[in-house]
């Protein structure tokens, strides 16, 4: 079983992921203003969690559907913010080609697959929803701001006290994914992420379809930077 089916279906995610309803007000704003399609729009929220992004797309004027997973996401989700949900696999997506505006994908959503295959998939399948011109965000972690931030404690094992968990992180053999271990609420998770290279995104991004036409090295907005904590992708469909 695909480790994320277990992983972010289960209660304690919420525990672990505790600190993102504080940085939506930051988050949410900023990436939907990158995102920048016209109020109106018709925009997939992909995956859409249990909604943390969701009220700053419609704030924008944007019509949302989300989509996730995992059911106890979606049942958060419906729960606080009362949207079309629809519960899904990236990699066959239920909605018919060309329906929508823009495919909104933020923080570290791509790269979950164990196979280039299934991650390429994942990308093709988000241009066949998207009509010719429209728009994805793709949101990821700079890869050279990871391995810098790793060096002192991959391998160690950190505590969050306050968070409720422990986790240990490391880089895989050939140095592509990051494995990390985590510990919460008496149970162990572990989560295997592929980090990619700018030119691989940008080279996956065109075999799906997609034309790079911003690249952002953060949430104010600044230039993309091979440094950058975080690799923000403004992509078109051909």
């Amino acid at each position: 079983m695909d480790w994320f089916i277990r992983d972010f279906d289960h209660p304690a995610y919420f525990t672990i992921y505790a600190d993102k309803v504080a940085d939506a007000a930051m988050e949410g704003p900023a990436l939907v203003a990158m995102l920048d399609l016209p109020a109106g729009s018709q925009v997939l929220d992909l995956p859409c969690g249990w909604g943390r992004l969701n009220p700053h797309l419609r704030a924008q004027g944007l019509k949302v559907i989300g989509g996730d997973l995992s059911p106890l996401n979606l049942a958060k989700h419906r729960a606080s913010h009362p949207i079309p949900l629809v519960r899904l696999d990236f990699r066959a997506l239920p909605f018919r080609a060309a329906c929508v505006d823009g495919v909104f994908c933020a923080f570290t959503s791509w790269g979950y697959f164990a196979t280039e295959q299934e991650n390429l998939r994942q990308l093709t399948e988000f241009a066949r929803v998207v009509r010719r011109h429209g728009v994805l965000l793709l949101d990821l972690a700079g890869r050279a701001f990871l391995q810098a931030a790793m060096t002192a404690v991959e391998g160690e094992w950190l505590e969050f006290a306050e968070e409720g968990y422990r986790e240990c992180a490391r880089w895989s053999p050939d140095g592509r994914r990051i494995l990390t271990e985590r510990s919460c609420q008496g149970e162990p998770f572990c989560h295997d992420i592929w980090i990619p290279t700018d030119a691989e995104v940008r080279s996956f991004l065109d075999a799906a379809g997609f034309s790079v036409s911003d690249a952002y090295g953060g949430l104010d907005g600044r230039p993309w930077d091979e440094g950058a904590e975080r690799w923000i992708y403004r992509a078109i469909k051909r």
